[in-house]
């Protein structure tokens, strides 16, 4: 009965627990964008990406390049977009099906983090990501990231996974998921998770 009391304590009038009532470490969903038409870009700005969390998770699902052979970046910005952190990233390469070749690329000094190389656009073979971005908001280190990435080269199926060093100590608030070419197609999904408690 106690339980039963403490749940409804915690849930007054939602039906969902809220932000308050969740444990540290706790992923928070933040905003979601599923694409009912092809767009140029999906953006979390500082609406999402503020002090209230220091971590954040991107996940993307059937994610998938309108132009054949684009590349996936996720470009940063500490001014809410108006320009984007230089950045170093790396990245290995493997693949999945086939017998493919598989090896590392590196990225140094580009305004971008760069995911993949040469996505198809085949129909239904969006593919999926999970980027981590540590330490946002703090205002003494540079920002740290790391992701893998899982979908359709032009050719075969590849996994990729690495990392990126955002060359700034100023609080990042702004996060951009696009392709270097054309759109990201009708159909992708991208959502932005704060980690509660993440905060120095």
């Amino acid at each position: 009965m106690s339980n039963a009391r403490n749940l409804a304590n915690l849930l007054g009038t939602s039906t969902t627990v809220p932000t308050s009532g969740m444990p540290d470490g706790s992923w928070i969903e933040l905003h979601t964008v599923s694409l009912g038409v092809a767009a140029a870009e999906i953006v979390f700005n500082n609406t999402y990406v503020n002090v209230t969390y220091d971590d954040y998770v991107m996940i993307g699902k059937q994610v998938i390049p309108a132009t054949d052979g684009a590349e996936a970046w996720i470009t940063t910005s500490t001014d809410n977009g108006s320009s984007n952190v230089t950045t170093n990233s790396g990245r290995t390469f493997t693949p999945v099906s086939g017998s493919g070749a598989h090896g590392n690329e590196i990225n140094a000094g580009q305004t971008y983090i760069q995911l993949a190389t040469d996505l198809g656009n085949d129909a239904n073979e969006g593919g999926s990501f999970i980027a981590y971005f540590f330490g946002l908001n703090h205002a003494s280190f540079n920002k740290f990231m790391n992701y893998r990435y899982t979908a359709k080269h032009q050719s075969q199926d590849y996994s990729w996974g690495g990392g990126a060093n955002m060359e700034t100590t100023s609080a990042i608030n702004y996060l951009r998921f696009m392709y270097s070419t054309g759109n990201v197609a009708a159909g992708s999904r991208v959502s932005l998770y704060g980690i509660k408690g993440s905060n120095f």
